[in-house]
């Protein structure tokens, strides 16, 4: 006889397939003890027919099965409300960011010094894309957080040295702020440049009650950094004792607030729906122009890997190279779907979702930034460890857009605050 806990043809044990078969449906007895559910014998989801097979992983889907996936997903999504694709309308606007963003893509360290950066800035006011935020009569901003979302991606993925956002983030903030509207129609127009200041660690907008050694970011040609007081009241902070901070993107120069700076306060104070959207807006914009960067960066080395010759065959052809440019290809779609939802978000949904899904998605995107960054690098082979390169000017940027506004280790606690009730 079998010992106790085994099976045998004899004797067949208490988790025998004979046994469990006539009984697949029912719990167990430990099942019962601990509360475990049977099986569930789901027939019909929204409506739709949905045969059990279609949960089991055992066999492959059969056409219909997977017929039935598809219409509850479509489903799904048409209740959640989710746009999977984008207008034709939002086509357009990303075609006219990437023809100014062709005008100054940065192939080399050199082009940096070669650039006409006014005439670019003048060409984003021209085309009114540094208004998208700016808000209509009854409040409401002009372009959704997709649309911004698009410009972003399209000028970071050249490389193009413009401070488009922080000059976003700040004519956003003086919206909510109910700032003066001259302030703000000086900066769709590209007569001035605001942006914005963050604390040391880049993790929040700096104290405006003590803005010595704040960071401002996109600082070039800015005149004024917003900063946020204890009364969540916004105020204009005056850029002109600004020193040089050197910093590692190469594409988007930093500051350094020094004493003395004016300070101003304006507007009335944010409440927590506006600051919470706008902090959303800020990490989709952070995660836009991460996925820029990686999406184009990884065109680009595609595009190489199929035109280098070595060993009389293209580099594409060697199984390491497709295997890198294969898990890049995944990280970086995960990273721009993310990044897609967190950026419809901001609007669409309430202010806490919003800044649920646009905190996850900087959680998700940040290290992957780092991570495609540097596999962009290798794929390039020696030649992507030159400076003259763009390889390392990509993955300089990717890893200062990881650290602003928090990167994933900040998210994923802020998070776990907001699930807990706790902000």
């Amino acid at each position: 006889m079998a010992p106790c806990g085994w099976t045998s043809r004899r004797c067949p044990g208490p988790w025998s397939t004979r046994r469990w078969s006539s009984r697949r449906s029912r719990r167990s007895s430990a099942q019962r003890r601990i509360g475990h559910p049977a099986r569930p014998t789901l027939k019909s989801l929204y409506g739709i027919p949905v045969d059990r097979r279609v949960f089991s992983r055992r066999r492959p889907l059969a056409p219909r099965h997977k017929q039935s996936l598809y219409r509850i997903i479509i489903r799904i999504i048409g209740d959640i409300g989710v746009r999977a694709v984008f207008t034709e309308e939002q086509e357009m606007l990303r075609s006219t960011a990437s023809r100014i963003a062709d005008s100054v893509s940065v192939t080399t360290p050199a082009d940096l010094g070669r650039l006409d950066r006014v005439k670019a800035w003048g060409a984003l006011a021209e085309a009114g894309l540094l208004g998208m935020r700016t808000r209509d009569e009854d409040g409401t901003p002009l372009a959704s957080g997709v649309e911004v979302m698009l410009v972003a991606q399209s000028l970071s993925g050249t490389l193009a040295p413009m401070p488009f956002v922080g000059s976003v983030l700040a004519a956003d903030l003086l919206g909510r702020a109910g700032a003066a509207e001259a302030w703000i129609s000086d900066i769709a127009e590209g007569r001035a440049r605001y942006t914005v200041l963050l604390t040391p660690e880049l993790d929040r907008l700096a104290d405006a009650e003590a803005p010595h050694g704040a960071i401002c970011i996109d600082a070039e040609g800015a005149a004024y950094g917003l900063a946020i007081g204890a009364d969540r009241r916004v105020a204009r902070v005056g850029l002109g004792g600004m020193g040089a901070l050197a910093g590692v993107d190469m594409t988007r120069p930093l500051g350094v607030l020094a004493d003395g700076s004016a300070v101003e306060p304006i507007g009335r104070p944010l409440s927590d729906d506006d600051l919470a959207r706008w902090t959303s807006l800020a990490l989709a914009l952070a995660c836009a122009d991460m996925v820029g960067v990686l999406s184009d960066g990884l065109r680009r080395v595609v595009e190489y890997a199929k035109a280098r010759i070595q060993y009389g065959v293209p580099i594409g052809s060697f199984q390491a190279v497709q295997h890198m440019c294969a898990e890049m290809l995944v990280e970086t779609e995960a990273a721009a779907s993310v990044t897609s939802y967190a950026a419809w978000a901001v609007d669409a949904l309430d202010a806490e979702s919003g800044l649920l899904a646009a905190r996850s998605a900087k959680a998700y995107c940040a290290p992957v930034a780092q991570k495609v960054g540097e596999m962009l690098m290798q794929a390039y082979g020696g030649i992507g460890q030159t400076w003259e390169h763009e390889a390392h000017i990509r993955t300089r940027r990717a890893m200062f857009d990881r650290k602003i506004f928090g990167d994933e280790a900040c998210q994923l606690l802020a998070i776990a605050d907001l699930r807990m009730g706790r902000n």
